[in-house]
Order: structure tokens, then sequence, then C-alpha cells
């Protein structure tokens, strides 16, 4: 997905700024267009430059405009451009800035970012959740789930202590190549949890109901201190 970006543009004075945004664009594995850093050519009047705006906004895919400094000229002019050829306009701002009420109108996404790690992981959920329905996460869900289900009963036939070792694996490593499936923690995390601790609570309680008692308190404990350290979330 191509994205047309743009920020407040004065010479050397803010190229950082427009290189760092443009960066955080590409991390988020969209592909980013500056008018002012990639079109080196010189136009004759105003006309000419607009008409080759209006061009390169047409062959995006969406706009990114930064409103941190309150634009009111050119930017506003393209972020209407885009509005008008039904381009997604995303609106961006540093943590503390108000945006003017005009961009409310016209914005497919507001996001508010601390710096410009956080603004990358936030297109990304922005472009995962653009580009997946309810219908297509479902699916994905129930598919997800089914190879976990083969996984942990496969495993099962050499030993039950496997089966749980093999979803929680299963998982993580889904997890981790997949920013798509990181949205499914709440939904997915409790099954190798669950069935870990039924596992051993089944044999445990065989003996005692004391020691499986003293295994459901530890194990949560346990687990939910895990999770915090890894950032998955219940």
């Amino acid at each position: 997905m191509k994205v047309y970006v743009t920020t407040r543009h004065k010479g050397a004075e803010n190229k950082h700024q427009l290189e760092a945004l443009c960066k955080a664009v590409k991390s988020a594995r969209l592909h980013d267009f500056s008018f002012s850093r990639d079109v080196e050519q010189k136009f004759a009047s105003q006309k000419e430059l607009w008409d080759r705006v209006r061009d390169e906004i047409g062959a995006c895919d969406m706009l990114l405009i930064d409103v941190s400094d309150h634009p009111t000229g050119g930017r506003v002019v393209e972020a209407g451009i885009a509005y008008a050829m039904r381009k997604p306009v995303i609106v961006v701002q540093k943590l503390g800035v108000t945006h003017k009420e005009v961009f409310d109108g016209i914005a497919s996404k507001i996001i508010t970012y601390k710096n410009y790690a956080d603004l990358t992981q936030q297109l990304k959920q922005y472009d995962v959740d653009r580009n997946y329905n309810v219908t297509d996460k479902t699916t994905l869900l129930i598919m997800f789930l089914l190879v976990g289900g083969v996984i942990a009963w496969g495993l099962a036939q050499f030993h039950m202590l496997l089966a749980p070792v093999g979803a929680g694996a299963y998982w993580l490593v889904v997890r981790h190549f997949s920013h798509t499936m990181r949205a499914f923690d709440r939904v997915v995390v409790f099954i190798p949890l669950a069935l870990a601790w039924w596992v051993v609570f089944a044999w445990l309680n065989d003996f005692d109901i004391l020691y499986g008692f003293t295994w459901t308190v530890t194990f949560w404990l346990l687990a939910l201190a895990l999770l915090r350290k890894m950032k998955l979330s219940l």
C-alpha cells in the first residue's frame, strides 16, 4: 500500500521530521511517498504544481497528514484532494496536541502517537483492521485453532503433557510472525493455559484435592505474571 506522506516542509529545517515520519510508515510495511522529497521537478506555475500533486495523490492508496503543528496551507489542500478522491485520510498528531475539528470530518483514522515507534505500531494495526473484516478474522481464528488442535492431539498420543506444550509453542511462534494474530490474544491465550492447568490438576487431584487446589492457585498466579512480562494481554 502506497502512502502519500505530508508534513511541514521548510528545507533542511524539517528534513529530519519528514524522514522520521516516512521511516515510521516504511517500518509499518507500507510504501512511503513524499512530494517534497520524491518530486524534483521545477514547476512553472502553481496550477502545474497542484495538477502534479493531484496526480501523485491519485496514484497513492491513502494520505497521511501530520497535524502536530496545526497546518493551514498546502497540507490542508492535499488532505482535501485525497478526501475528494475517496482516499483514506490518516491524521496523526503528537501526544498532547489537539487537532482542529475540520480533520474530524475527513479523517478515516486519527492517531495520537508518543514517538515514531508507537506510530509504526498503530499504522500496522490500522492496516490490519482495514484489510480484514469480521468474517475474515473469524475464519482466520478458526483455522488457527484447528491447526493448534491437531498439533495438540498428535502430541497427546505420545504424552498428555506434550499437548499444552505444543499448543503453547505453536501459539507463540505464530503470534511472533503474524501481527494479525496478536489481536486474538484475549481469546487464544486461554486455550494452552487452561489445557496445561487441567492436565496437571486432573493428575494431582487423584492424590489429594489439596494438591489440586494448591496447583490451581500457584499456576494462575505464575501464568499472570508471565503474561504480563511477555506483554500478552488477558
